[in-house]
């Protein structure tokens, strides 16, 4: 389809080129090659690939994995508390963990102290830190 489609392009712009006018045919084979092309990129890339990969992971003994899993509030305090305690090498997410750690801490929990105390650590970590500049107010 590729191939046909870089032809007919080119035969339009050879045409073109020597007569000083557009065929019209080979204009419209050009328009319609780019719409199959189109629609058939989209047809492959939503329909076909995630079927085979699950008739692959089927035949090869591979699981389907199911929907994905829903984070909870507990589960996102305990990877926020992970990146914290092993801050990743970007200090940009640390510090945005720690704000919605911090959030979390101050607003679901009920727990001001340690989340001042969070905040505290990181801008003592960071004291150039925009991010940390404002402090939190309840609402």
């Amino acid at each position: 389809m590729g191939a046909a489609l870089l032809l007919a392009s080119l035969g339009l712009v050879v045409g073109f080129i020597y007569s000083g006018r557009l065929d019209t045919r080979v204009g419209a084979l050009v328009g319609v090659l780019w719409l199959a092309w189109g629609v058939l990129h989209d047809v492959i890339g939503r329909v076909f690939q995630p079927l085979l990969g699950f008739l692959g992971g089927q035949l090869l003994g591979g699981a389907d994995p199911g929907p994905p899993v829903q984070i909870d509030l507990k589960r996102e305090t305990e990877m926020l508390e992970g990146l914290i305690a092993n801050p990743p090498p970007v200090p940009h997410r640390e510090i945005i963990a720690g704000i919605r750690l911090a959030e979390i801490y101050r607003t679901y929990q009920g727990d001001r102290a340690k989340s001042d105390a969070l905040l505290a650590r990181l801008r003592a970590k960071y004291p150039d830190a925009r991010e940390l500049r404002h402090d939190f107010v309840d609402s």
